[in-house]
């Protein structure tokens, strides 16, 4: 596959990702950027074939230890169930 493709469908991928986490609505007010590294990070698992508890075991390490939210702020479970909706939709 060509390149240029590729790099776009990437680019394509993380804007729709990042449409799905900030909809969450984790730290409000924060700029619509935050939360990038983590959809580049849950974007590769899901390429490398990540499972639904994979997701949710990222989403549940990175809100708390990078973003400093509690477990109990974040549904990960439901989180994880719409990523993966997503991107089995691709």
């Amino acid at each position: 596959m060509d390149k240029k493709l590729l790099r776009d469908q990437y680019y394509s991928q993380i804007g729709l990702l990042r449409i799905i986490i900030n909809s969450w609505e984790l730290i409000p007010g924060s700029p619509s950027d935050e939360f990038d590294t983590l959809a580049n990070k849950l974007l590769g698992h899901l390429h490398r074939g990540a499972d639904i508890k994979k997701i949710q075991n990222i989403l549940a390490s990175d809100l708390a230890t990078i973003y400093g939210l509690y477990i109990q702020e974040a549904d990960t479970e439901a989180y994880a169930h719409q990523i993966m909706l997503w991107w089995l939709e691709q």
